[in-house]
């Protein structure tokens, strides 16, 4: 059995018909610092470079680091 785990940058946006529209980044630096991360979101906001099913992107919802785990189980 083997543990792996991966670290994403998760980047959570508010949309034009109010719902929520996430990105995520594998193996962001480990020094990545909150303003960066709202700096990067705003640039995304404001380039208008993301449409969703839910319409371009509009706000700030969330970010952050996200670590997940998993333990093989089954050779």
């Amino acid at each position: 059995m083997a543990d792996t785990s991966s670290t994403v940058l998760r980047l959570v946006f508010g949309t034009e018909n109010g719902k929520t529209a996430s990105m995520e980044f594998n193996n962001p630096k480990a020094t990545v610092t909150q303003a960066e991360v709202q700096a990067l979101m705003n640039l995304i906001i404001t380039k208008n470079v993301v449409n969703t099913k839910n319409g371009v992107l509009t706000t700030i919802a969330d970010g952050g680091i996200v670590t997940r785990s998993f333990t093989d189980l089954v050779p």
